[in-house]
């Protein structure tokens, strides 16, 4: 399955509706936000503009929680968070995937070791990752907003992840 992977979006629409054309044109069929969505409207503006099922985490930049899970129930396309806690465990085809935002350092590196997973997708950083660490793929798309905590840069990144080749490819733009 390919799987189009976003973070830290930072409620920029411009880069967003860039990243939903990237996604159609790999042909996705799931998005994964690896959190730090920010207002309940960047999460609106995915839920109302795309088909294939969403997934995602809050991130450190929660937002207006509240309001973002009451909206996420009148969108055209719900998304899915966690029940509770701030990592969501995912089964794609014959994949355990971890989805955590990363702000914590500590419990990302627990996830990856742990090797209860077979992809661990993150954010946080905005700085792409994309790398086998003892076989548990670790994939950080990057970021849609222009910025990583070294400053501003010229490009926004997503990810297409193949679950069925375990391998990810970074786009930037």
């Amino acid at each position: 399955m390919l799987i189009g992977v976003i973070s830290d979006t930072h409620d920029n629409l411009i880069t967003l509706k860039k990243a939903i054309k990237i996604f159609e044109e790999n042909k996705v069929e799931m998005i994964i936000h690896c959190g730090d969505w920010v207002a309940p409207f960047t999460m609106e503006f995915l839920a109302n503009n795309v088909t294939v099922p969403i997934k995602g985490v809050f991130g450190n930049n929660k937002g207006d929680i509240k309001r973002a899970v009451d909206r996420n129930a009148e969108v055209k396309n719900p998304i899915t968070f966690p029940e509770r806690g701030e990592s969501l465990a995912l089964q794609v085809e014959d994949r355990k995937i971890i989805v955590y935002h990363g702000d914590d350092e500590n419990i990302l590196q627990a996830f990856i070791a742990s090797h209860l997973y077979d992809i661990v997708l993150t954010g946080h950083t905005h700085e792409v990752r994309n790398e086998l660490v003892n076989d548990v793929l670790v994939v950080n798309p990057g970021t849609t907003c222009y910025a990583t905590g070294k400053g501003i840069i010229n490009f926004a990144s997503v990810a297409i992840l193949d679950t069925s080749s375990k391998s990810a490819k970074i786009i930037t733009f």
